[in-house]
């Protein structure tokens, strides 16, 4: 059980070194504390099954499993819940001097078409947004 200890410990340290250095907007800090819980969480159910097992010895890989897929499921949620995703992949603010970088998404908007008579949904991605 000392390699368990040992794994823990790490774990802890990295946590809380990333937690202390962690210097974004809002939006970013919480994507990151959402990351880092989904990781402590995931390698406390990793532990919790490893300890379920036979033989726990044999199973170690079970924690930095379950902190990775904890991490990404954490990020996931973080990013989908902070507003992170926006619609241009570049923003550009000149009143403010800020450029940001996000995930462009795909916005439908539909059209009439008076050439044809008809609606149309017309699928947009915006790759600049540009505020004067």
């Amino acid at each position: 059980m000392g390699k368990l200890k040992k794994i823990a410990a790490l774990a802890m340290v990295f946590t809380f070194l990333a937690v202390s250095t962690a210097s974004a907007q809002d939006s970013m800090q919480r994507t990151l504390r959402d990351s880092l819980y989904g990781g402590l969480i995931g390698a406390l159910l990793g532990s919790a099954i490893m300890l379920l097992t036979d033989n726990p010895d044999d199973h170690l890989s079970y924690i930095p499993t379950g902190a990775a897929v904890g991490v990404l499921l954490g990020a996931a949620y973080g990013v989908a819940t902070s507003g992170v995703m926006s619609t241009a992949a570049v923003e550009i603010d000149k009143k403010e001097g800020s450029v940001s970088l996000a995930m462009p998404t795909i916005s439908a908007e539909q059209h009439y078409d008076e050439q044809i008579n008809e609606k149309e949904e017309i699928e947009k991605i915006e790759l600049v947004r540009l505020t004067f």
